[in-house]
C-alpha cells in the first residue's frame, strides 16, 4: 500500500484506504491546492482515483455503491435528493443509509440550516453549497453570478459563516467573482470549493461532463473542455449501427451462423434422431 494512504474506518465501520480524511484536508487549507470532480459512472470515478483527482462528489441518480467500489481511496462527498425530505428524521435515516455505502461526506447546499444542525450533531462530515445554487436561483434572480453586489457578497459571507457553526468541511461557492472568493476564503475555516469562482480557491471543481465534452446541456462559461465525447460517442453510435446493419445482411446471405459458428452432432446420433422422429 503506497504511504499516500492512510488506512480509515468509515462512519460505518468499513476498514479501507483513503487519500485525504476530513482533518487533512482542513489542515490543507492554504496549503495546497486541491481538484474536486463530479462524476456519474463507476468509470468516471475510477479513471479520476487513477488521474490522481483528489475529491469526486456525485448527485442522485448516480449509482453510489459502484462510485464507491470504482474509487475505493478517493475522498467521496454524495448528494441526495432533497425534495425526498420533509423533516430532518428522513434526511438523516437517508444519509446514514448513504454512509452505510462508506462514503466520506454528505453535500447539502440546498437544505434547510436546521437540518444541517441537526445532521452535524451526528458528525457527519458535510459540503456546503453558496453562491449561485441552482435549486435556489429563484431567490437569486435566476440561473446567473451571484455576488456582484456587495449586498450580495455580504449575504454569501453570512451563509457561509452559519455553514462554520455546523460539521461543514467544506463550502462549494459557484459562479461569484474572483475578487469575492478572495476575501471569503481568508475568513473561513472551511476549504472553499471554486466553480466558476475564479482561482483563489483551496479546491477547484469541474463536472466530469464537461472536462469530457459530452454534457447534455450547454457547456456553462466557467467550464473547460478537454476532450470531445460526444464526437466520440457519435461515432461509436454510427458503429453500431453499421454493425447492426452488416448482421442482418449476413442473415439473409446467409453468411451468418457459418460453420464456426454452429454446433454439430456425430452423423450416427443424427441418424439415430431422424429414426425416431419418424415413428412419431
Amino acid at each position: 500500500m503506497k504511504k499516500k494512504y492512510k488506512k480509515v474506518f468509515s462512519l460505518s465501520l468499513q476498514s479501507g484506504y483513503r487519500n485525504y480524511t476530513v482533518r487533512d484536508l482542513l489542515e490543507s487549507k492554504g496549503k495546497k491546492k486541491l481538484t474536486q470532480i463530479n462524476v456519474t459512472t463507476p468509470e468516471e470515478a475510477a479513471a479520476a482515483e487513477e488521474a490522481g483527482i483528489d475529491l469526486i462528489i456525485a448527485g442522485p441518480p448516480s449509482p453510489m455503491k459502484k462510485i464507491r467500489e470504482a474509487a475505493p481511496k478517493t475522498f467521496f462527498t454524495c448528494g441526495l435528493n432533497w425534495t425526498e425530505h420533509e423533516s430532518k428524521e428522513s434526511v438523516v435515516r437517508k444519509c446514514l443509509e448513504l454512509i452505510e455505502l462508506g462514503l466520506d461526506s454528505l453535500h447539502c447546499g440546498s437544505w434547510n440550516m436546521e437540518f444541517v444542525k441537526y445532521l452535524s450533531q451526528f458528525r457527519i462530515p458535510i459540503q456546503g453549497h453558496v453562491g449561485l445554487v441552482p435549486m435556489k436561483s429563484t431567490w437569486t434572480g435566476g440561473v446567473k453570478p451571484f455576488g456582484k453586489t456587495s449586498k450580495e457578497a455580504e449575504q454569501i459571507y453570512k451563509d457561509i459563516k452559519e455553514l462554520d457553526g455546523t460539521s461543514a468541511w467544506a463550502v462549494e461557492v459557484e459562479c461569484v467573482p474572483k475578487e469575492i472568493l478572495a476575501e471569503l476564503t481568508k475568513t473561513t475555516k472551511l476549504l472553499t470549493i471554486s466553480i466558476g469562482s475564479g482561482s483563489e480557491g483551496d479546491v477547484q471543481f469541474l463536472f466530469a461532463e464537461d472536462i469530457l465534452g459530452h454534457s447534455l446541456i450547454d457547456t456553462p462559461r466557467h467550464a473547460k473542455i478537454y476532450r470531445n465525447f460526444n464526437k466520440i460517442f457519435a461515432s461509436m453510435q454510427k458503429e453500431r449501427i453499421s454493425a447492426f446493419k452488416e448482421f442482418k445482411n449476413d442473415v439473409l446471405t446467409k453468411k451468418y451462423p457459418a460453420k464456426k459458428h454452429s454446433i454439430e452432432i456425430p452423423k450416427e446420433e443424427l441418424l439415430k434422431f431422424k429414426k425416431f422422429i419418424k415413428k412419431k
